[in-house]
């Protein structure tokens, strides 16, 4: 079923590079692909005259090299002003191939050229542009010329971005180029990326994987709060349990009657057995301290689960603590979640096909769910191939095999994403970063034990999966200093 193209953050072009890498792609030819496709749309926007490519040190200054070469042996005036000299190893390759036609320069012309090309910073740029890109921005700025910038305008987000005519987004759209004042047009252009790189769950995604820090202490790496188990406690500690995989420090349990606990969770319990609405003044300190809150698993259907988890969920978006909403959970906030205004709040919502058709109120595929899915409030749809969006972007992950239907596997892929998020990872990151981590543990027992696994079972592969999944990335122990 094909999708809306993802629109991503500038943030995610670095995993999409590497996530390509790993599927057998030459990030050279990427570029060539990319300067090729500024060498054309400067061609159609100024047809003739002098045309002054601007270049910083890395792949997007590597993207402006490739275009001039092009545009100069296509028999274009072609000016090169290496704003910082080339670094990155392809960066310096192109810049080698230059011809000899193409005219260097070391600052801003005196008059202004017929079309300037904008490959000084790209995507990965961060912050307010250092010397000497700030003053080359001021400088190019003021020449008052149409402007084509390659993937993304320099110094997007701050005072100096250099205003683009038209911006040719390599592959994906960049998300920061929506609604953003004094920035023209912007459209996207293939340039050979495999679709499977940016639009299906990559290894790659692990490198947001949050690390642990050398001189942490108790809190520093999370503390999540769980709500729910009353009516089924399994539910609860298999959450809790995969949750302290993640690296959480402290996980809390606000529960009902039931069973004990394994010693590692921090139990609140109700005095009367049930899950009913907490008094404020003893449910605001643990969300105080929480770094995220889940709600749901085992929660049940009771009017007073239902009503608790109403006010953990009013209490937490108040308080802007990141919120994960599984199981009954869905259903108990139905209702608000249908009508709650766009905001800058951090909800992830893990719903099953069932909860997901009950949620969104119509037939559930795909679209319906990318088109109700926001920012503020990203789906990780369980199915037989996973989706997860955030409204603007989406991957589907086709990990799994048939026995991650047993229960407690769901209960299991909520409590690592929560742990994640409690551990500072965004939604949309904790989810895809989540479902690959539990899905690839399940394929893992597959292959050994067939059917012969069960949820337990997935919690106890999760460490050995992780630094599977890790140490290729050289992010074994994953560690910080």
């Amino acid at each position: 079923m094909a999708l809306p193209a993802p629109v991503v953050p500038l943030s995610e072009v670095a995993v999409i590079d590497e996530a390509a890498v790993a599927l057998g792609q030459d990030l050279g030819q990427l570029m060539e692909n990319a300067g090729a496709a500024l060498a054309r749309e400067a061609e159609r926007l100024v047809p003739g005259g002098t045309v002054l490519v601007a270049c910083g040190p890395k792949n997007n200054g590597g993207d402006g090299y490739v275009c001039a070469r092009l545009m100069a042996e296509a028999g274009r005036q072609v000016l090169l002003w290496p704003v910082v000299p080339p670094k990155s190893s392809l960066c310096q390759e192109q810049a080698s191939r230059l011809p000899p036609s193409v005219r260097i320069i070391d600052k801003a012309p005196s008059t202004a050229p017929a079309l300037l090309i904008d490959a000084i910073l790209g995507a990965g740029a961060r912050g307010r542009p250092r010397e000497p890109i700030a003053h080359a921005l001021i400088a190019l700025r003021a020449l008052a010329c149409p402007i084509l910038a390659a993937d993304v305008p320099s110094g997007i987000g701050t005072e100096l971005c250099l205003p683009a005519t038209l911006t040719l987004c390599f592959q994906v759209a960049k998300a920061e180029l929506l609604r953003q004042p004094g920035i023209g047009e912007f459209k996207t252009v293939d340039i050979g990326v495999l679709p499977a790189a940016y639009q299906e769950v990559q290894h790659a995604c692990l490198r947001r994987f949050p690390p642990l820090k050398r001189t942490g202490h108790k809190g520093t790496h999370g503390e999540l709060l769980i709500i729910g188990g009353g009516a089924f406690p399994g539910a609860l500690e298999f959450c809790a349990r995969a949750a302290v995989m993640t690296g959480c420090d402290l996980v809390r349990a606000w529960t009902g009657g039931g069973p004990t606990l394994p010693p590692t969770i921090v139990v609140h319990r109700e005095t009367d057995g049930t899950l009913n609405p907490a008094n404020p003044e003893e449910l605001t300190p643990m969300l105080v301290r929480a770094s995220a809150v889940l709600i749901g698993p085992g929660l049940g259907r009771a009017p007073g689960a239902v009503e608790a988890a109403q006010q953990a969920f009013s209490l937490a978006v108040e308080m802007g603590v990141p919120i994960i909403l599984d199981a009954d959970a869905i259903a108990a906030l139905t209702d608000v979640l249908r009508e709650m205004p766009e905001s800058d709040a951090r909800i992830l919502i893990t719903p099953h096909r069932t909860e997901a058709r009950n949620l969104l109120g119509t037939a559930v595929d795909d679209d319906a769910l990318h088109a109700w899915a926001r920012p503020d409030r990203v789906l990780l749809a369980k199915a037989v191939v996973d989706l997860v969006t955030d409204g603007r972007r989406w991957q589907r992950n086709p990990r799994g095999n048939p026995r991650m239907a047993v229960g407690g596997t769901g209960d299991v892929l909520a409590g690592v994403a929560a742990g994640l998020m409690a551990r500072g990872a965004t939604p949309f990151d904790a989810a895809r970063m989540a479902v690959l981590w539990v899905t690839t543990a399940g394929d893992r027992l597959w292959l050994e034990q067939g059917p012969c696994y069960d949820a337990l079972s997935v919690i106890n592969e999760l460490p050995a999966t992780l630094k599977a999944l890790l140490k290729p990335m050289s992010m074994w122990p994953p560690v910080t200093g």
